[in-house]
């Protein structure tokens, strides 16, 4: 009888405190950002291209583990690029200052070469990862993601960015996206709510 007394107690006690870091994000989902981004194009016509642009980002928490988030970046040069993607996520608290999250959704994406006639792919894209909240000033996260359009096109790529608090509404970014012949790189200003 003790023993299944301490073992419901136990599970309570567990429950409890796993739902209170669930409810408590440390980690803002509610948020804004813009800024500058900058790709890497490898093997296109045997050549390296550098298209650059803007990118706009926002996630809005819908209850205490799911979220929407929506992204858009516009990069043009010698190749025009657009992405839109609109995504629904769950994130838990794995730990004190430590979220996981999944998520999936629908993307767009139109490619154009300076020349040739523009290209417009629509699929899914699913993405997991952690957001890790170092120190009170600063937030790091990794994440594994996964798009496949309708042109039968799929890509798995990483994505690492950092957030620096410099107000609790503001906070500068940088993110890396990367497979083996793109790579993204974003720089920009987060307006958190």
């Amino acid at each position: 009888m003790k023993i299944l007394v301490t073992s419901i107690t136990l599970v309570i006690l567990s429950y409890s405190s796993f739902a209170a870091l669930a409810s408590k994000p440390d980690i803002s989902w509610n948020y804004v950002s813009a800024g500058y981004a900058k790709a890497n194009i490898k093997n296109v016509i045997n050549n390296t291209i550098k298209p650059d642009g803007y990118q706009i980002n926002g996630s809005y928490l819908l209850s205490d583990t799911l979220y929407v988030a929506a992204s858009y970046t516009d990069l043009s040069g010698d190749i025009a690029f657009d992405d839109f993607s609109v995504r629904l996520g769950m994130r838990q608290a794995a730990a004190e200052n430590l979220d996981a999250f999944f998520e999936g959704g629908y993307e767009q994406t139109k490619n154009k070469i300076n020349g040739f006639e523009s290209v417009t792919s629509n699929g899914f894209q699913a993405g997991a990862g952690f957001r890790y909240r170092a120190t009170p000033m600063l937030e790091l996260a990794a994440a594994v993601r996964y798009s496949n359009g309708s042109d039968s096109s799929s890509a798995t790529y990483g994505d690492l960015s950092a957030r620096v608090k410099l107000t609790p509404v503001f906070d500068l970014y940088a993110g890396y996206q990367f497979d083996s012949d793109v790579s993204l790189l974003a720089t920009g200003l987060v307006l958190n709510f």
